[in-house]
């Protein structure tokens, strides 16, 4: 009972400094503003840096975690929104130059960036309904792990179907994604799909930048493996569902929801430090985005309850607070991992 008091309190000072203060999240900085009452816990009033060191190596279940505390966001939306509702494929890059020591780390090719990047490459899988968001979970690609990023993902399409019980409108994705296999598995959970095509993908045997004689144009067809879709051509850009029933633009409308996991990333890197931890060991890097992602879920949480429009307009108020002595903020830790 005493190791799990000692754990919460260490989880409460290292979620709370990514919520509400903007500094690298070192063990010896969150000691030191979480013992000065900066970051406040009123029945743990001291944490060591030994505690939070011991914290990042903890083997824990923070996936169930998240799923305990924080899937009501999604349930929040099941019964008392009529929008549609998403999940979203990508991945990104966190960005490790100055590390040589992880197993975890390679280059690898950022389009957001334009650049390669050395560092850890994360593949997310997140539901929304355009407004609350929601990490089904995370899966960390090593390019010298026989799975593939596809793979990946569909083990997190999986746990979304059977941990979460989702039923989105759209399973959104880039170019990158739609492989036959994962469009066969988004289809078997009879769900429907919308991704955008590479202008060298195949439609009925021909290259898709070659199918369409005029600028805009629609074609119901067959891709890879005979997977009928909906092709939507709009300039130099295409997209495929497996929605047949859409109009063209409805299919561009839908898929424009995909740029809000361009925004989760976002907030993760630029507001809650993703990029942070400078741990040399591999558990207390995923540790770290475990524990992002529970900060992320909190302020999401706050944010949907007090009906404020973003994470931002929370951080920036939150930023010139004592935790939580001047707020209303409650940090669920009762049962603990």
């Amino acid at each position: 009972m005493m190791k799990r008091l000692i754990y919460q309190t260490a989880l409460i000072a290292y979620v709370n400094a990514i919520c509400f203060r903007n500094f690298r999240p070192t063990c010896t900085k969150i000691s030191e503003q979480y013992n000065r009452n900066i970051i406040y816990d009123s029945d743990n009033p001291y944490v060591s840096h030994d505690r939070l060191q011991r914290l990042l190596l903890l083997e824990g279940k923070w996936n169930k975690y998240i799923q305990k505390h924080y899937s009501c966001l999604i349930k929040l939306r099941k019964t008392s929104s009529k929008r549609k509702m998403y999940l979203i494929i990508d991945d990104t890059v966190i960005a490790k130059p100055y590390s040589k020591e992880l197993d975890l780390l390679s280059w690898i090719f950022s389009p957001s960036d334009r650049q390669y990047l050395y560092g850890i490459n994360v593949v997310f899988v997140i539901w929304t309904d355009g407004q609350t968001r929601f990490p089904i979970g995370f899966r960390i690609w090593n390019k010298h792990d026989k799975k593939t990023k596809i793979d990946l993902a569909m083990e997190l399409l999986n746990e979304a179907k059977k941990t979460f019980e989702v039923k989105p409108s759209y399973v959104l994705m880039d170019s990158f994604y739609p492989a036959a296999k994962l469009l066969k598995l988004v289809r078997k959970f009879r769900w429907q799909w919308i991704a955008k095509i590479k202008s060298n993908r195949r439609v009925d045997s021909i290259q898709v930048q070659e199918f369409f004689s005029y600028r805009y144009g629609n074609h119901i067809g067959k891709l890879s493996e005979n997977i009928r879709a909906l092709v939507v051509k709009d300039k130099d850009n295409y997209w495929a569902t497996s929605d047949l029933s859409l109009q063209s633009s409805e299919v561009k409308h839908y898929y424009r929801n995909r740029q809000i996991i361009e925004e989760f990333h976002k907030i993760l890197k630029s507001e809650l430090r993703l990029e942070g931890c400078s741990s040399r060991e591999s558990i207390a890097q995923i540790n770290h985005i475990y524990f992002v992602l529970i900060a992320f879920c909190q302020l999401e949480l706050f944010r949907t309850m007090k009906n404020i429009d973003t994470i931002y307009k929370v951080r920036a108020v939150l930023f010139d607070c004592v935790v939580p002595k001047n707020l209303n903020w409650k940090l669920n830790i009762l049962s603990f991992a």
